[in-house]
């Protein structure tokens, strides 16, 4: 019985140190990914770029992660966090919808054509690269697949 009772301790000590360690990379990439964007802006403000820093921040991180500079392990975790708690970045914007009523009196349906276009649009965009990629990479996978086998003698052609 002491022997269980030892077993499952050490095994939820090791859970917790786990997910300590999970919790802290989490933490220190969600503070590199906000240190990263107030470096842009501050960048975009200094040479007083029309590009916003948050546009000059992630061509930045899609440059580092292309060159290799950064493993995208970097920043999985503090990425998936943002994604997970987007609700709450678009908050501010349903509180300025309130603030700013009689605009969207007259220029309601306006606004809503153009974002009901606009999220259309990047969602089709979206869509169609993500079946690209994923067929490019099925074609790959396939060839690499074929010259393993051709290799070790499976197929003969």
């Amino acid at each position: 019985m002491q022997s269980f009772i030892r077993s499952s301790h050490g095994h939820r000590s090791r859970l917790l140190l786990a997910q300590s360690k999970h919790y802290s990379a989490a933490l220190l990439q969600i503070g590199l990914i906000c240190l990263l964007a107030w470096g842009a802006h501050a960048i975009a403000a200094m040479i007083h770029s029309p590009i916003p820093g948050s546009v000059i921040g992630l061509f930045v991180v899609l440059l580092a992660l292309a060159l290799k500079i950064i493993p995208e392990k970097a920043l999985q975790l503090g990425a998936a966090w943002f994604i997970g708690d987007l609700l709450l970045f678009f908050i501010p914007p349903m509180i300025s919808v309130l603030k700013y009523e009689n605009l969207l009196e007259h220029y309601g349906l306006n606004i809503l054509f153009t974002l009901v276009v606009g999220s259309a649009s990047v969602l089709l965009s979206t869509g169609i690269v993500v079946d690209r990629v994923f067929r490019f990479e099925r074609k790959l996978n396939l060839k690499r697949q074929m010259a393993r086998q051709k290799a070790r003698g499976h197929i003969k052609l």
